[in-house]
């Protein structure tokens, strides 16, 4: 790993001062030194701790190597330069336990901010990918001279801990096979812990789960290119108080669910299909977006209660391809207890009537216009999740299961009740 400390006298000009003493050393600066901002890329091989006194600075790719735990302080400011970015690979961890007070913030260094301005962070662990080798696939959207295998068997592998964070302005794709997203996990393992990371203004796909056991919790995606929540490749983790606001970006959907059935998420293909179970979920589109607020695609399967999927231009749910319509009529893929409040609500196809699948009675959801959403309407910028007085979904919920990671008490349907305090105190949502 490189390592170089900025020239201070630019670094105080720009940014700010660079921090006082601390308790402990990193990169070789001693306590009793004033910390500069230092500069980073390059391979972390050994443990390694970035402090909140301190600005780093991604220079190009970082890569947290097997064996090895980072360490983020919380308050830390993390800015990223255009080829900048942070890779957790398998057998490596990240502890970046924010607080609420004091969220990690990973960001552009950019004067003028704008979204793809980085490349993104991903945690790449040891849980199985479907329809891969061994459960194992190699990664397809590193730069070029980085590479990483994720996936394998271990469902309860440890990536580390994700708590109040934000990564703002990433998913930059330029000169790469795919795209990292903002914040991907790929074969990402039930012991990691992500709650309460927010990831705002992104250039292609915002959250991006492929494969593995991992479950979130307390997640806002706001502003993005493509899709705003997507998972494939066999995710079959929990989710619970997930918001997704398109904002003042066109993007595609809300959420992405599977691949095309060229992929491995098709029907038959692999021995675990996408499969993740989710309670109160907020989707919020625009006017002009170009696909369906939800789009279940491939073979993918899950199930989904207590969702608020709202204001989307084009339409409320789609399920597109042969495979997910299959699953859907056997009860593999289901959707219940929710609200489509949208300009048009559901997508019929040929052979597959979401309408009539969605509006079965036994389900228990409910077709609205978009003016019924339940939803404040968006001011100078802010973004608002909680729910109007006698808005339609403060009734009508079904619980969660009290297993330990869901919050049972949570009965209204969307992300929010009336109030919305856990997205409060630590997001932001800057257009520059």
């Amino acid at each position: 790993m490189r390592v170089r400390p900025a020239h201070l006298g630019v670094v105080l000009g720009a940014l700010g001062s660079a921090g006082v003493t601390g308790c402990a050393s990193v990169f070789g600066i001693e306590e009793g030194v004033l910390r500069p901002i230092v500069e980073v890329s390059g391979s972390i091989g050994k443990d390694t701790t970035w402090y909140a006194d301190q600005t780093t600075i991604l220079t190009g790719f970082v890569v947290v190597e097997a064996g090895a735990t980072l360490t983020i302080e919380p308050g830390t400011k993390i800015l990223a330069q255009m080829e900048g970015g942070l890779l957790v690979k398998p057998g490596a961890r990240i502890v970046a336990r924010g607080t609420k007070v004091a969220p990690i913030v990973f960001t552009s260094a950019a004067s003028e901010r704008a979204e793809g301005d980085w490349r993104g962070v991903i945690l790449c662990g040891r849980a199985p990918i479907n329809g891969a080798p061994g459960g194992m696939r190699p990664m397809d959207v590193l730069p070029p001279g980085i590479q990483a295998t994720c996936g394998g068997t271990a469902e309860d592998d440890d990536s580390g801990v994700f708590e109040f964070v934000r990564i703002e302005f990433a998913g930059r794709n330029k000169d790469l096979p795919g795209s990292p997203g903002g914040f991907r996990l790929e074969g990402v393992g039930s012991g990691t812990v992500v709650d309460h990371v927010q990831v705002h203004r992104t250039e292609s796909d915002a959250m991006d789960l492929r494969g593995g056991t991992v479950s979130v919790k307390h997640i806002l995606v706001t502003m993005y290119e493509d899709d705003g929540f997507d998972w494939a490749l066999g995710w079959r983790g929990k989710g619970q108080f997930i918001g997704v606001v398109m904002g003042n970006m066109q993007g595609d959907t809300g959420i992405q669910a599977g691949q095309g059935t060229s992929d491995a998420e098709i029907d038959g293909a692999g021995s675990a299909p996408s499969d993740p179970l989710l309670y109160n979920v907020t989707l919020i589109g625009m006017e002009d977006q170009y696909g369906p607020n939800i789009k279940l695609r491939g073979g993918t399967r899950g199930r989904m209660f207590d969702m608020l999927v709202a204001r989307a231009g084009t339409s409320g749910l789609g399920i597109e391809e042969a495979p997910a319509q299959k699953n859907a009529n056997e009860g593999l893929l289901d959707i219940r207890h929710s609200i489509f409040a949208n300009d048009d609500n559901f997508v019929d196809e040929p052979n597959f009537s979401a309408s009539d699948w969605a509006m079965d009675p036994a389900r228990n959801n409910r077709d609205l216009s978009a003016s019924e959403s339940g939803l404040p309407l968006f001011t100078n910028g802010a973004i608002y999740l909680s729910l109007v007085t006698g808005a339609e979904a403060l009734s009508g919920a079904v619980a969660p299961p009290d297993d330990g990671f869901f919050d049972p008490s949570a009965l209204f349907v969307g992300a929010c009740g009336p109030v919305c305090p856990d997205f409060e105190g630590w997001t932001a949502f800057p257009d520059r």
